[in-house]
Formats: C-alpha cells, structure tokens, sequence
C-alpha cells in the first residue's frame, strides 16, 4: 500500500490461529481510556490528604464499526446479509476450546490486534459488543449495522500514537502479521473468494 491509500481498519485475531477482519468501513472516531490508582493517606496534620499510588490499570478503547451490504451490494438485485461479515467479530467472544487451560479446565476468547495502517496497534480483548441493525430487506433480512466495541488492552506496553509500525514495542509475531495484512478491504473481491 503506497502512502497515498486509505489505509482499511482490521482486526486481526492472533489465536489460535491468524484471522484477519477487515472493517468495511473505517471508524470515523475511536476513544482511549486509562484509569490510574490514586488513593488517599491519613493525615491529622494537614487540610489536604496524602495521595498515594496504587498502580495502573490497563488502557480501554471504545470504538463503532459500520456495516453496508446495502451500499456494497453485488449488484443490483443481490444483497448479502450483514451478520455474514458482523458474526465474525461476535466469534471474538466466544470461549475458544483450543484456548482452554488442561489444567484448569477453563477457556476464554482469543486476543486481537486492532490494526488501522501504518500508525495504529492495539492488542486488546473484547470486553464488549453492542450491534445495532439500522436497515433491512423487506424480507427482514439485516444489510446496515453498527457494531459497538470496548476493547481491553491485553499486553502491558504503553501507547505510542504516531509514527510508524515500527515505532511500537511488539513482538517479531506481531510485526510479521501487520506486515502479511497490508492493503485495503475490497468487499466485491473478498466474496468472489479473495483475499
């Protein structure tokens, strides 16, 4: 992709196996949100309290995604249904069994990458998701959605906004997915099987 694309919003699921998600359509705005422990010490012999901290917590990200197979459709009589592209992201949700610990015998959903060009990396969880249908086929069948996410960040890195991918404190694995996932999101060219 040459700097004179728009760069396509994805998230990339990065367990148990590589699966990418492109948005159909970038977030128009995505809000971050970290709470830091301050408390308070008692003092009797000032006004004002002691503040004492008691560590950081990790970053949030709220973001919405929209969905058009409406807009997008392929051709003029024949429209998809959006849970055809919104049910990927519900799947991030999911208990994995490939993710379950034999030891305890508990699992959990996969870990992303929220991806959006050369400049933007997010390794998080979805805390949670909201989807919104907007606009149907007269046989009920949803084609707009609006996907609402709260993401968590799963590693401890800090936030560097800016730059390049190569700015960022993540791993070979990581760089080498963001590296693999370059390029825009041709719906017409995904549903006639590319990638």
């Amino acid at each position: 992709m040459s700097d004179g694309q728009l760069a396509k919003a994805q998230i990339i699921r990065l367990e148990p196996k590589r699966e990418v998600i492109p948005c159909m359509f970038n977030p128009k705005e995505y809000t971050i949100t970290k709470n830091v422990n301050w408390g308070q010490a008692d003092n009797s012999t000032k006004d004002g309290a002691d503040l004492t901290f008691g560590g950081g917590n990790t970053s949030n990200m709220a973001l919405e995604l929209f969905f058009d197979t409406y807009y997008e459709r392929l051709s003029e009589t024949v429209v998809e249904d959006v849970r055809k592209y919104t049910d990927k992201i519900w799947n991030l949700t999911y208990i994995d069994e490939q993710l379950r610990d034999p030891k305890t015998k508990k699992g959990r959903p996969p870990t992303i990458l929220f991806v959006w060009g050369k400049t933007w990396l997010f390794e998080a969880v979805i805390e949670s998701m909201e989807q919104q249908f907007t606009l149907f086929m007269p046989n009920g069948m949803p084609v707009r959605a609006v996907v609402k996410l709260q993401l968590k960040q799963a590693d401890n890195g800090k936030l560097k906004p800016g730059g390049s991918a190569s700015t960022y404190q993540i791993s070979e694995q990581y760089r080498s997915v963001v590296q693999a996932t370059r390029g825009g999101f041709d719906p017409r060219k995904t549903r006639q099987g590319g990638s």
